[in-house]
């Protein structure tokens, strides 16, 4: 009698066994990363199920653990539950931000959301703006054996540590140049190369930048590595301005009498990219039919106006820091990985293709 069945359901024990005995060998310590899904493919030469059927076998004896878009990691000591580093344990979780605007409320709905799921509780503390007071709160949550996820002032060194931090509790969003231990970062430098180069293969020979003097570095990078790939000086093309509507339809205003030509303009935050719109439209432009707009948040006023804007993808930042949670309780501190999220440009009706269009004859 012929037999019909499935090789693949050999070839997965195969594999799990021999994958387990190099685990059990110590080719893996724990809190190792083990090798992506893609890789054992290749290695075994066979597909992306049978390797995963592999894998879920691991995961329920206790060998790995798998998070969606991170990774795998071993979980399995060879030496047993023995460590030279005592376990790191949170009593909660302390959310640090300078202020508490539409970003940072997208922010704290995604870790409560994750949070709760581990049955962390979860605070927040504000500082507006004061690096001092950012300090001071992240040092009272470290004694308090807290969690800190901090969103910190932007300097030009690292953010400020609490004095005695010796137990790496503090986990950085949005970190950047300068910023060492555990870093979840937002690149907002690709996030501004991508917007710009949307923006130039739209026709457009030039993209201001509208952002405030402090916390855009990323976008500033990006702007103007994109302009320089392209051959264009941007310099004379940057304006700085408060993070808010009125201000910023001021200041881009006052710009647009200087540069008449000006036809795209990148901005720092949806708001900024709001005040633009109507600063256009005081100089009888229109954003999406004679001028281009792009914001950075997508938030709902984003939504609200057709406003393209680039997309920080917040809600990934929730499951990146359960993730490094989980991974510090069993390995006994925070991971010095940084780990990046790249942002998304979500296009709207405010970005238009330059020169623009002719208008069609008889057309009111």
């Amino acid at each position: 009698m012929q037999s019909h069945e499935n090789p693949n359901s050999f070839l997965y024990e195969k594999i799990y066994a021999e994958l387990k005995a190099e685990i059990l060998a110590g080719a893996y310590a724990k809190g190792d990363w083990f090798p992506p899904e893609r890789v054992l493919k290749d290695r075994f030469g066979t597909t992306h199920l049978t390797v995963r059927s592999a894998l879920a076998k691991l995961v329920q004896e206790g060998y790995i653990e798998r998070y969606s878009g991170k990774g795998t990691l071993v979980i399995y000591s060879k030496s047993g539950p023995a460590s030279s580093q005592a376990p790191l344990r949170f009593t909660s979780a302390h959310l640090i931000l300078a202020n508490m605007d539409e970003e940072g409320a997208m922010l704290l709905d995604a870790l409560e959301a994750q949070l709760r799921r581990i049955s962390l509780p979860l605070s927040i503390s504000l500082h507006r703006g004061d690096p001092e007071l950012e300090q001071r709160l992240s040092a009272r949550a470290v004694e308090a054996k807290a969690l800190i996820i901090l969103l910190p002032v932007e300097t030009q060194g690292a953010p400020p540590r609490a004095e005695g931090d010796t137990e790496n509790r503090i986990l950085i969003v949005r970190g950047g140049e300068g910023s060492s231990g555990a870093c979840i970062l937002i690149d907002d430098e690709s996030g501004a190369r991508d917007a710009v180069r949307y923006l130039l293969d739209l026709g457009h020979r030039g993209v201001a930048l509208a952002a405030p003097a402090s916390g855009a570095s990323g976008l500033r990078r990006g702007w103007s590595a994109a302009l320089a790939a392209a051959g264009l000086e941007g310099d004379e093309q940057q304006l700085t301005c408060v993070d808010a509507v009125e201000t910023a339809r001021e200041a881009v205003s006052a710009f647009l009498r200087r540069h008449p030509s000006c036809a795209a303009v990148l901005c720092g935050s949806d708001r900024i990219a709001a005040g633009a719109c109507l600063a256009l439209r005081a100089a009888g432009r229109q954003a999406g039919k004679d001028a281009a707009v792009v914001g950075y948040g997508n938030t709902s006023l984003s939504e609200s106006l057709d406003l393209a804007s680039i997309d920080p993808r917040l809600a990934s930042v929730g499951g990146l820091v359960a993730a490094a949670i989980s991974d510090c309780v069993r390995v006994g501190r925070l991971s010095s990985q940084t780990q990046a999220i790249r942002p998304r440009l979500v296009i709207r009706d405010s970005c238009c293709r330059w020169p623009p269009p002719p208008v069609p004859r008889g057309a009111g």
